[in-house]
């Protein structure tokens, strides 16, 4: 395929995500048809399937692929830091955490339909793999942050980095609930800078059993 076709073919590929993306945001996942995408994107009927075969495969690919440059924010933002804050654990995670507050801000729709694909992986098989997909890359990179900053005595010796982790994103989702719920209700960088700063000391996760009303209670000590 010549290159000035391939350039055609991947700018209008992104059309579509750009499309799909605002059409998700206003009318929502199960609102939205093919035919919505296409009327957004001016053009015809039949043109999304010829880069997605289906509104889900769609979806998944603005999941994937379109984080409207969340990443490149984050890196910018640790390369924004003096050579010492990029050697402290803890000044990148505030880094990171600020970042995130920048994204939501100006990224209203993406995160809009990013915290609609949790509430659907409940029910939809394929967008749960890509949200399971998504998290997993997230905490392993937080789990190697947090172990760093153990390592450097920035976070206690005791501290669970995967905790830690998870912690921290459920955290920022959180957050990004209650903004979409009330826009403006709080300071997202004030709350996330504190989200990273409350991060000071997470133990060791706690060995739990199932009592025999199948709830988990902490497993009794170890007899010496």
């Amino acid at each position: 395929m010549p290159k000035i076709a391939e350039q055609a073919r991947a700018a209008r590929r992104d059309q579509i995500i750009a499309a799909a993306l605002a059409c998700f945001a206003r009318a929502g996942y199960h609102a939205t048809t093919m035919a919505d995408v296409a009327a957004q994107a001016g053009v015809s009927k039949g043109t999304p399937y010829l880069y997605f075969e289906s509104k889900e495969a769609l979806f998944i690919a603005l999941l994937e692929e379109w984080d409207c440059g969340l990443a490149d924010r984050v890196n910018a933002a640790i390369a924004g830091l003096p050579e010492a804050g990029r050697r402290s654990p803890r000044q990148v995670l505030h880094a990171v955490a600020a970042a995130v507050a920048g994204h939501v801000l100006e990224e209203t729709e993406t995160c809009r339909v990013l915290m609609e694909a949790r509430a659907l992986a409940a029910h939809e098989p394929a967008i749960a793999a890509a949200v399971r997909n998504a998290d997993t890359r997230a905490h392993q990179q937080l789990e190697g942050l947090f172990a760093a900053g153990i390592e450097a005595e920035e976070w206690p010796a005791g501290t669970d980095p995967a905790l830690a982790a998870r912690l921290f994103t459920a955290g920022l989702y959180g957050l990004m609930a209650q903004w979409h719920l009330a826009p403006g209700s709080f300071s997202w960088q004030t709350a996330a800078a504190a989200l990273a700063e409350g991060l000071t000391a997470v133990p060791q996760s706690a060995a739990f059993v199932l009592d025999g009303d199948g709830r988990p209670s902490p497993s009794p000590p170890r007899s010496p």
